[in-house]
């Protein structure tokens, strides 16, 4: 069937068009801060104190980051929902699932991981360990960025245990 050049721009401007739409609309939903999630056995809230706190098998989502303990408190830091989250447990576990294919799960765990969301940090404090593919890093507080993948670790103030890294060699493909 012929079609017109006339035709044929219009329909090319379209598709431009909706082109331009689909991947403003990816765009738009990528900045979209993503929802928290939380379950417990038991609740506390206090919109006046700004705090709120959870008790008993506590499981706190949001996208691809699980946080599970015994109890938690979050903190409001401002009015556009940013969080300080504390959680205590024995130990409080951490599972990170990667955003890009490619990128390795991450999980931890430690007596207590606090979370902020407007930097995406994740500090574990006491006899904590973070793994990420083969590798381990343990120490008494590690300060890993979700964005950044950057992990810091410290021997912290008390006690003489040093940080301990644990690096796994990279397997060659032997693929032909």
């Amino acid at each position: 069937m012929y079609k017109s050049p006339t035709r044929r721009r219009r329909i090319s401007g379209a598709l431009i068009a909706l082109g331009l739409v689909l991947a403003g609309n990816a765009a738009f939903a990528q900045q979209q801060p993503l929802p928290i999630h939380i379950e417990s056995n038991n609740a506390d809230l206090s919109q006046q104190r700004g705090t709120s706190t959870y008790t008993g098998n506590v499981v706190l989502t949001r996208g691809g980051l699980t946080l599970t303990g015994n109890k938690l408190v979050i903190t409001r830091i401002n009015d556009r929902g940013n969080i300080k989250a504390v959680l205590d447990g024995s130990p409080a576990k951490l599972d990170k699932q990667p955003d890009r294919e490619g990128d390795d799960v991450v999980t931890g765990n430690a007596g207590q991981i606090e979370y902020t969301n407007n930097d995406s940090t994740i500090l574990l404090r006491g006899d904590a360990v973070v793994r990420r593919g083969g590798d381990e890093i343990n120490g008494q507080v590690i300060r890993h960025n979700l964005d950044t993948e950057r992990t810091q670790a410290e021997r912290g103030s008390s006690g003489n245990k040093r940080v301990r890294i644990t690096i796994q060699p990279k397997s060659e493909d032997t693929q032909p």
